[in-house]
């Protein structure tokens, strides 16, 4: 069984889940949430906006996981 979901996945990240497959269970996996206020003076939204979308993209990573 599979810890990676591998349904509806885009190429690049399929690319990624099966490099992962073919190694060792990562022990843990950090995410460096940067640039956040960037991409929202970027799109001309708030900071705050731009930190909510960035928590909804770290939730989009952590269900392709299936965590």
């Amino acid at each position: 069984m599979s810890w990676i979901r591998d349904k509806e996945l885009s190429l690049i990240e399929r690319l990624c889940a099966n490099i992962l497959k073919a190694g060792p269970m990562p022990k843990h996996v950090a995410f460096i949430m940067d640039g956040n206020r960037r991409y929202a003076q970027k799109c001309h939204v708030e900071r705050q906006e731009g930190h909510s979308q960035g928590f909804e993209k770290l939730a989009e990573v952590r269900y392709v996981f299936g965590h």
